[in-house]
């Protein structure tokens, strides 16, 4: 029996995409369902058992209300999130504009300069950080006593703890989005531009009504993996404070982890999981509505 074409290019392309689709099951799909049972169970690594405990877990969560309950990492992580995403937004595309101005020399250079963080491992930027910043030797402190002024703990008290923790995240991924800017400006045709400046527009202007609009599509990107990765973050956190000092750094994540891998409460700690992945679809569609919405 004679087979079609089109059935076997269709063939061939399921052959090419099975490999991907099988990994994508077993390493996204099935952890994502069983993550979601087990938030309903009792189960631990130190137990050889998961028992049904329907919502317990979840009335857990929603219930403890202490300084190192899951719903305070929850609040310092919508801080966190208010704070780095407006200013990777502003900064990536400071970065971005003034890397592709023409009036700016060695605009290659300064490209690879901010884009460096981003190639690096986020426990090796923790490291880094950590040193510069050190009580006894970090490079700030011996610049602080040189000049006359006390040398300062930086990463021992909780307000400045969490302000260098965000201006450090913010540095890492900056160059990673000023890249996309990059593109999206570039793509701007000039001839846009030309028609403003005979109108009598300046450059202000042609930043403000032409550019900026049209880079929409690229801010909305900006914002929303911002924003996961704010929610998300944790190899860097966990390496440069530990969620210290007390818990002043202690984001949703981090939170996940203890419950998890210290406290061995995989079900409590699933539970966690499913309220942060609903949390982070909300402020996402969230974002996406508001967006929308100016349009």
């Amino acid at each position: 029996m004679a087979v079609s074409k089109g059935y076997r290019v269709e063939v061939t392309g399921l052959f090419f995409i099975l490999p991907n689709l099988v990994i994508f099951t077993l390493f996204v799909i099935f952890p994502a369902i069983s993550g979601i049972f087990l938030a309903f169970t009792d189960y631990s690594m130190l137990g050889t058992s998961a028992n049904f405990v329907g919502f317990e877990n979840f009335v857990k969560i929603f219930s403890d209300f202490s300084t190192s309950s899951f719903l305070r990492s929850m609040l310092r992580t919508f801080l966190f999130t208010a704070m780095f995403v407006p200013l990777v937004f502003f900064f990536s595309l400071f970065l971005s504009v003034l890397t592709t101005s023409e009036i700016v020399k060695g605009k290659s250079i300064l490209r690879a300069l901010f884009y460096w963080p981003w190639i690096l491992s986020p426990v090796i930027v923790a490291l880094s950080w950590k040193w510069f910043l050190d009580i006894d030797a970090g490079f700030l402190n011996i610049i602080l006593e040189k000049v006359g002024m006390e040398p300062r703990m930086w990463l021992l008290e909780p307000d400045l703890a969490f302000f260098w923790v965000t201006l450090v995240n913010v540095w890492y991924v900056a160059g990673y989005f000023m890249v996309m800017f990059n593109a999206a400006l570039t793509s701007i045709p000039m001839q846009v531009y030309d028609a403003a400046s005979i109108d009598g527009a300046n450059k202000w202007q042609r930043f403000w009504y032409i550019t900026f609009p049209l880079l929409k599509p690229t801010s909305v990107l900006v914002m929303v993996l911002s924003t996961i990765m704010a929610i998300r973050n944790f190899e860097l956190v966990y390496v440069f404070t530990k969620g210290g000092p007390g818990n002043a750094t202690m984001f949703m994540v981090q939170k996940v982890y203890e419950a998890g891998f210290q406290d061995y409460k995989l079900g409590l700690a699933s539970a966690m999981s499913v309220v942060m992945f609903f949390v982070l679809l909300g402020l996402t569609l969230l974002q996406f509505r508001y967006m929308k919405g100016e349009e």
